[in-house]
């Protein structure tokens, strides 16, 4: 995914260019549905990973995005998913009543796994935290564990070195782990 093609396509959406949303979504499929992929990983969600996927793209496709980049278009998708993951749990929850505890592993890179959806939604509060302590290694953790980013985009996109974002990971992930025990 090139960041002008990304960055262009945003512009022309909110210029109102009615073909933009669908050139936007021809060019990010591919890569949303490997997010929602990775997003899923340990199995036992309620929802399966295309549906994931379209989930999220409703969500993003219902009015022009305010993303203006590249950067704010990750953070958007990143938002998208996690809003419709514990949408799809909470339904999930509220039909069980707490039967049938899913494990969903917030990344197997970060070796965090939380088991169901009340351990989930910690893992939203504990992201929450993390926001409000430190938002750009909020970003990296989305955009690393889980958009499954490379640390050479994400510290192109964040306009950070290669090595702070390491440090973030680094950082956030032993942060993450103590939050979540």
């Amino acid at each position: 995914m090139r960041a002008d093609s990304v960055t262009d396509l945003l512009a022309a959406w909110r210029a109102g260019d009615e073909a933009a949303p669908r050139a936007l979504a021809d060019l990010v499929y591919a890569d949303l549905r490997a997010m929602a992929s990775r997003r899923l990983a340990g199995g036992g969600a309620p929802l399966q990973t295309t549906e994931l996927a379209h989930e999220a793209f409703l969500r993003l496709l219902q009015r022009p995005l305010d993303a203006v980049d590249r950067v704010h278009f990750f953070r958007t998708v990143a938002l998208a998913l996690r809003q419709a993951l514990i949408d799809a749990l909470r339904r999930d929850h509220a039909e069980k009543r707490g039967s049938g505890l899913a494990t969903i592993s917030l990344a197997a890179a970060a070796g965090i796994a939380v088991a169901g959806p009340e351990a989930w939604f910690g893992v939203e509060r504990a992201l929450a935290e993390l926001e409000a302590l430190d938002a750009r290694k909020c970003r990296v953790v989305e955009m690393s564990l889980l958009l499954g980013l490379p640390q050479e985009e994400i510290a192109q996109t964040l306009d950070v070195s290669v090595p702070t974002v390491e440090r973030d990971l680094r950082f956030a992930r032993a942060w993450l782990r103590e939050r979540l025990q």
